[in-house]
């Protein structure tokens, strides 16, 4: 695998492509988010770390912006991580906001099972997606400590006709040698409220301490703030 340093320099050089711009365009067109203006949301939430349950209220106003009853340790910090990723991808954002800032390019002929290779030019993280049927069907992105591959494999339609992820697996790798790090299976139910497709459950599959370990959020009695 390249080095961080080399593979970032090479996408700062692509020129932009129309063909690659226009999928990219339908798959966040595609993709279900929350509504324009959205202001958060609050929720019952019961965080499970590997058969430890732990109980509390959430209250999410954006990624960087969540509260929690819960006290401080692993169900918090599992908590929070989570629900700012999931704010994060779930935000109302234009095209030109997330993906569309970069140069976009087709790295091949589209023959690979998940879908045409569309690299990212610029966005620091050497990343490329494969994209197929109008959807990412895997993202890879690459730092200096770690790179990592994102599979979907399951996706379900909102009422609006949008796609949410269902199953995905996150693997992990060094980026020196490209030995596996870790492997991250994901499960994610949603739920709608008032026009926005809250999340309902997360469960985590991983690897801790030498052995495969089950983590879980579950949130109820949603409102929208």
């Amino acid at each position: 695998m390249a080095t961080y340093t080399k593979e970032k320099d090479v996408a700062t050089t692509l020129e932009d492509d129309s063909g690659a711009r226009a999928a990219m365009k339908e798959v966040f067109s595609n993709t279900a988010r929350w509504p324009a203006g959205y202001g958060g949301f609050t929720a019952d939430a019961v965080v499970n770390i590997d058969g430890q349950e732990s109980q509390g209220q959430v209250t999410v106003k954006g990624p960087k912006d969540i509260e929690t009853t819960l006290e401080d340790g692993p169900a918090k910090e599992f908590l929070t991580e989570n629900l700012a990723s999931i704010a994060m991808h779930r935000g109302p954002r234009s095209f030109e906001e997330s993906d569309g800032k970069y140069k976009l390019v087709f790295g091949d002929d589209g023959l690979h099972p998940l879908g045409r290779k569309l690299v990212l030019g610029g966005d620091g993280m050497s990343s490329f997606y494969r994209v197929k049927d109008g959807r990412i069907q895997q993202i890879n992105r690459a730092t200096p400590r770690m790179s990592f591959s994102i599979n979907i494999e399951e996706s379900v339609k909102t009422v609006d006709d949008k796609y949410l992820t269902h199953k995905y697996t996150v693997y992990y790798f060094n980026p020196q040698d490209g030995a596996l790090k870790d492997v991250e299976s994901y499960t994610d139910d949603y739920t709608r409220v008032d026009g926005a497709d809250l999340p309902q459950y997360r469960r985590v599959i991983h690897t801790a301490k030498g052995k495969v370990a089950v983590d879980s959020i579950t949130l109820s009695n949603h409102k929208n703030l």
